[in-house]
């Protein structure tokens, strides 16, 4: 019996690594789906005591929390990863920690001590005599994160001559495969920056970074980067329609990814042209959604700066009370704006709750309407879920079905919908009769009720 113990447990240790690679090509793909699987490989990880595998997984959590922009969660996640790293004294996870942390802190606007964590992560990784892919990756996150510090303080030429400096490091990477993935990366970043101040380098770099897009990989975060550095050169050029058309495409694959870095770019710029082609209902309806997405980063901030000031009281001596003031000062400042923002949000919600739900409707009746393209990218960023709660009813719906779902949950009589799509009243009843029956919904229960549930 004990043998035939022995010969299964490797067995059981490989599908739970074999479990664990499958969540990093899903994390790549669909990192909300991806995330909820890491709590329990956490667990198993613990179980058969494989320290890598738990890193690896410690490390994923502080990828979705960055890529979320959940600053205060990923302080806690990164302290775990460095706790965990040091006791297993892994040199490539401590210093990625620092590198989360680094990036924790120039969000907060702590830049110097940014630069502290990123020279800590360099001077760890020297320490690996290895030479490994791993370690090189490592080291490119480093230049990476001193770009985007660099980004934070307004300083993007020094930001893209970081990038410059990675790029030129994948000489090192001798696959010619592995040199084109890597450079996919670093040519979004960099046109990414240059969009900032130099609109025919960003087309440049977008364009080879669109080139070298490895044909495996599906839409992930360098494609809604690529794809707002694409609207960005149109929106400068006056190609409104072009410009509209690569931002919705970001907005949709950051909806399908799970991303929510950039997301205020995007607004930003829609809300903008929006605006300049006098569609007041769409510039209205952006700037509302920016209204939402700056409370939630600052609620984030918020937490976040509070987990900075206790750490670096632990990590402080007391002759650094002066340092701890600033940190303090800074905190009061932040209460206060997130106390004065929170009082007029909340107020002016009270009041107008009903409205803004009610006029979020019409703006997406105005879509429809319009025959916009929009449409179905702006109703699922306003309702993430009704898609795949439909397609977890029944997978059989096509997407014009699930389109048409849409219509019915704003509501829209039969008559409406045939006048705003062009088609017949018999055929708008003969859709429904046939959600009806896929979503199974009972004879004596209204269509339009139990759409507005989902």
């Amino acid at each position: 019996m004990s043998v035939l113990l022995r010969a299964q447990k490797p067995t059981h240790a490989e599908k739970f690594r074999e479990k664990v690679s499958k969540n990093s090509e899903l994390f790549s793909t669909n990192i909300d789906n991806a995330y909820q699987q890491i709590r329990p490989l956490l667990h198993e990880a613990r179980i058969l005591k494989d320290s890598l595998s738990e890193m690896k997984l410690l490390d994923r959590k502080c990828r979705y929390f960055y890529s979320k922009n959940l600053t205060d969660s990923l302080i806690v996640s990164t302290e775990n990863l460095q706790k965990k790293s040091r006791e297993f004294n892994n040199y490539y996870y401590e210093a990625m920690a620092n590198i989360y942390l680094a990036e924790t802190y120039s969000i907060n606007k702590f830049h110097d001590k940014a630069i502290v964590y990123l020279n800590n992560a360099y001077e760890i990784l020297q320490k690996d005599q290895s030479k490994s892919k791993k370690i090189f990756y490592a080291k490119s996150n480093i230049l990476n994160s001193y770009s985007n510090i660099y980004l934070d303080i307004n300083q993007p030429r020094k930001a893209a001559k970081k990038i410059l400096e990675e790029i030129n490091s994948g000489k090192e990477l001798t696959n010619s495969e592995e040199y084109a993935n890597f450079q996919y990366l670093n040519y979004s970043n960099l046109a990414n920056i240059y969009i900032q101040y130099n609109i025919d380098s960003a087309d440049y770099y977008v364009k080879k970074s669109i080139e070298l897009r490895p044909k495996s990989l599906s839409n992930d975060k360098a494609m809604v980067s690529n794809y707002i550095v694409l609207g960005e050169v149109a929106k400068s050029r006056g190609d409104f329609k072009t410009s509209v058309a690569n931002f919705h495409k970001a907005l949709f694959t950051s909806h399908k990814n799970g991303i929510e870095l950039n997301k205020i770019n995007i607004y930003t710029a829609l809300q903008q042209i929006y605006t300049k082609t006098k569609n007041k209902d769409s510039a209205d309806f952006y700037q509302q959604k920016l209204k939402q997405l700056d409370l939630n980063i600052l609620q984030s901030k918020y937490n976040s700066l509070q987990k900075v000031i206790e750490k670096e009281k632990i990590e402080e001596d007391e002759n650094s009370s002066q340092k701890i003031l600033i940190f303090g000062i800074a905190f009061a400042v932040l209460i206060g704006f997130f106390g004065l923002f929170m009082y007029r949000f909340k107020r002016k919600n009270k009041k107008e709750t009903d409205l803004n739900l009610q006029e979020v409707y019409n703006q997406l009746i105005t879509l429809v309407k319009n025959k916009d393209e929009s449409f179905m990218f702006t109703f699922e960023n306003i309702f993430p879920e009704f898609s795949s709660k439909l397609l977890h009813i029944t997978s059989d719906l096509q997407q014009s079905e699930i389109e048409f779902c849409a219509l019915l949950k704003l509501k829209l009589t039969t008559k409406e919908i045939a006048q705003y799509t062009f088609i017949e009243t018999r055929t708008v009843q003969n859709k429904k009769y046939r959600i009806r029956k896929k979503l199974e919904i009972p004879a004596n229960e209204d269509i339009y009720q139990f759409i507005d549930n989902i």
